[in-house]
């Protein structure tokens, strides 16, 4: 039996997922408010996230920025707003499965140290401390501000030199997205995939997801009664 020292989580689909609904009314009141159809400003929207995901743009109103500029919209007073909405609906959209504050709590209880390792914009700075994700994890590594981004091995060495300790002594918990278990196996930490029922399945590439020889869990209650998670290693 494997023991770790340090266990990494995933963020979105992993301790916390996205309400589809919310989020997309959100972009459409965003299109509406700069005059452009939804679809046309989902596809630019988007034609920034790698940029986004990576830090190259630094913050909400640089994305918002570059997808107008896309769309041939050159106010900035439009981005702004853009910028504004794109934080208020990750605050109203996104919510941590039920389970999740508990399961921290208890794997720290039990002595284990966390971290996080996460593909993310600038944005999801604003949902750091409604998730009271300082409080709950020791470790946070965001893609944003590493300037790379999951599936390159690169996020995840940050992560353990941060945490000063060594792969091998190292668990990572995800969904599955963007080949993440793989590159986090082939790193040489253990994974397991977290199959929660519900997902945000419209931010799921298909084509990207790790492969299906993982242990699975399919939620925290039983994650937390693997045998390998009831005492970290000295």
């Amino acid at each position: 039996m494997n023991l770790y020292e340090w266990v990494y989580f995933d963020l979105f689909d992993t301790l916390c997922t996205v309400d589809e609904p919310v989020y997309f009314e959100g972009k459409r009141r965003t299109a509406e408010a700069i005059g452009v159809e939804f679809d046309t400003f989902m596809a630019a929207w988007r034609s920034t996230s790698y940029d986004a995901s990576t830090g190259l743009l630094k913050t909400p109103f640089d994305r918002a920025v570059k997808a107008l500029e896309a769309l041939g919209v050159e106010d900035r007073s439009a981005a702004m707003e853009a910028a504004r909405m794109d934080v208020e609906t990750i605050q109203r959209s996104v919510y941590l499965y039920d389970g999740a504050e508990e399961c921290l709590e208890t794997l720290r209880t039990r002595g284990f140290k966390l971290g996080l390792i996460s593909n993310a914009t600038a944005t999801t700075a604003f949902i750091v401390g409604s998730l009271k994700l300082r409080e709950r994890l020791d470790l946070l590594v965001f893609s944003y501000e590493t300037h790379c981004a999951k599936p390159d091995p690169a996020i995840y060495r940050k992560a353990v030199e941060r945490a000063v300790t060594e792969a091998r002594d190292a668990l990572f918990i995800g969904d599955g997205a963007n080949r993440e278990l793989d590159a986090a196996e082939e790193l040489g930490m253990a994974v397991i995939c977290m199959d929660h029922p519900v997902k945000a399945h419209t931010f799921r590439d298909p084509d990207g997801l790790s492969s299906p020889h993982h242990r699975t869990v399919s939620g925290f209650v039983e994650l937390l009664a693997l045998p390998d998670l009831q005492e970290p290693k000295r």
